[in-house]
């Protein structure tokens, strides 16, 4: 096991190709400790109350932390493991795995000696970077050093497993878990909860969480939320519904969480009434709708054709003060655009750039459609052109729309060209980019070039749809039409 732990740090490290040395370049804090008490001792106090109070403030950059942590490595004698584990948490937080485990590795050959904190935060990092295998080998290690795998290294390990999509491993560790009488905790049921029904098995979840309430342990909120997730996820409204009185008949209270989660569930299903009395009902529980509750909303409303709702709804949550984002914008232009409100649709296109908020591919790609099918396709290729200019990169999606306009309006060359364009960049024509040129060639009465986009599609391995061999089949009858009437 030793070995396979030593393996698992080289690995990483030598993937990245960066060296333990590299360290060394950051020392931002070195001459603050010249200056202390030349008693070793003061000095260590001093420093460590320092490393306590930066990692408190919340605000300790990677770079000021890498600066103590060189620091407290060449320091004699060692500052406690506690200061340790407080810089590794933080950099762990920021999400600097591999700096972790090189910091990991630095210790290790200055022979400080490791705590169950100090595994739990490399276990952390291995976990995040998709490598629960080598988060198991530092497991063996933490059993060499005279230590014993508390249930938080287990909750880490059960979350790295989930977050790979791998169940069996998982539930074949929890089992473990339960057989060798460790006490899971709530979050242990939490992230085995989460994770069943993340992964649609959402009958194993809500089995689990009535055998979870058998014991000593009880549901929470969270639990709770996963489950009504889950269930609006697959579907089972009525099941998310229930289970939502449920857990207020228990005294539980929901959160904006698990309401975002049941309005979700229930505009899914254009369930309007429900929807707008569950946002009625946060409200007057004093829970505040979020950016993600009126999104949620808004969306549904103009998937609906309910625009005029959507824009009342988006006037509210600006007095509400809640900000409004590049979603709740491209739901409302999508939503424009599809009732033919142009001109609102490129307003809100304008005031969403005079806000600092950035266009995404998704919102440029619904201006394209919407120009296109208006018959603007100068004004679509040259947004086109703008978002690449924007370093917004375009999607099949946009070149699709542009490719579509061309050929609704006959122009078959222009849609050849996007096709070519859209090869150049790098992006592979999918089967509905094949099926738009096909159908505008034979609406346009050109079979010779249709089948030859078509034996194209059929080189790349792509399999036509229903509708490309319908254009074709229509495009054939009525060749053998003209030919019969001559």
């Amino acid at each position: 096991m030793m070995k396979l732990f030593e393996r698992s740090i080289a690995v990483v490290v030598t993937k990245k190709k960066m060296k333990i040395s590299e360290l060394h370049k950051v020392s931002t804090f070195t001459s603050s400790f010249h200056s202390y008490d030349s008693n070793p001792l003061s000095t260590i106090t001093h420093f460590e109350q320092l490393v306590r109070d930066r990692c408190k403030s919340g605000n300790l950059s990677i770079e000021k932390a890498m600066g103590l942590f060189h620091n407290a490595i060449q320091m004699r004698p060692l500052p406690s493991i506690h200061q340790f584990n407080q810089l590794l948490g933080v950099i762990c937080k920021l999400k600097q795995y591999f700096t972790v485990i090189t910091m990991f590795k630095a210790m290790d050959s200055k022979g400080i000696k490791f705590d169950l904190v100090t595994f739990g935060t490399l276990i952390k990092c291995f976990c995040e970077m998709g490598k629960v295998n080598f988060g198991f080998a530092v497991v063996g290690n933490i059993f060499k050093n005279g230590y014993e795998p508390n249930i938080v290294i287990f909750n880490i390990l059960l979350k790295g497993f989930f977050k790979k999509k791998r169940v069996k491993p998982a539930m074949q560790l929890f089992n473990k878990i339960i057989e060798n009488g460790y006490t899971c905790s709530d979050v242990t049921y939490g992230t085995i909860v989460d994770g069943l029904c993340k992964s649609g098995k959402i009958d194993e979840a809500i089995k689990l969480l009535e055998d979870m309430e058998k014991g000593s342990c009880k549901a929470n909120i969270v639990m709770y939320n996963a489950l009504i997730d889950g269930l609006c996820v697959d579907k089972q409204i009525p099941k998310a519904q229930n289970l939502f009185r449920e857990i207020n008949e228990k005294g539980i209270v929901p959160n904006v969480v698990t309401y975002n989660s049941i309005i979700r569930g229930v505009c899914s299903l254009g369930m309007w009434k429900d929807a707008e009395s569950y946002f009625k009902e946060m409200v007057n529980l004093g829970i505040l709708p979020s950016i993600v509750t009126f999104n949620i909303m808004i969306d549904a409303l103009c998937k609906d054709g309910r625009t005029e709702k959507a824009q009342t709804l988006f006037e509210l949550m600006s007095k509400r003060g809640v900000l409004p984002n590049v979603v709740t914008y491209g739901s409302l232009i999508d939503g424009l655009c599809n009732s033919d409100q142009w001109e609102e649709a490129t307003k809100l296109f304008s005031e969403m750039k005079g806000r600092g908020i950035s266009p995404n591919v998704h919102t440029f790609s619904i201006l394209i459609d919407a120009m296109c099918k208006e018959g603007m396709l100068k004004k679509a290729h040259g947004l086109l052109d703008s978002m690449i200019k924007r370093s917004v990169k375009p999607n099949t999606i946009t070149y699709n729309a542009l490719m579509d306009g061309y050929c609704l309006h006959n122009q078959m060359d222009e849609a050849k060209k996007v096709l070519h364009s859209m090869v150049v960049r790098g992006y592979e024509p999918d089967v509905i980019s094949y099926g738009i040129l096909i159908n505008g060639y034979c609406k346009a009465k050109k079979l010779d070039e249709a089948m030859q986009i078509f034996e194209d599609m059929r080189s790349k391995g792509l399999t036509p749809n229903a509708i490309t061999y319908n254009s074709l089949i229509d495009m054939v009858y009525a060749r053998l039409g003209e030919l019969q009437r001559r």
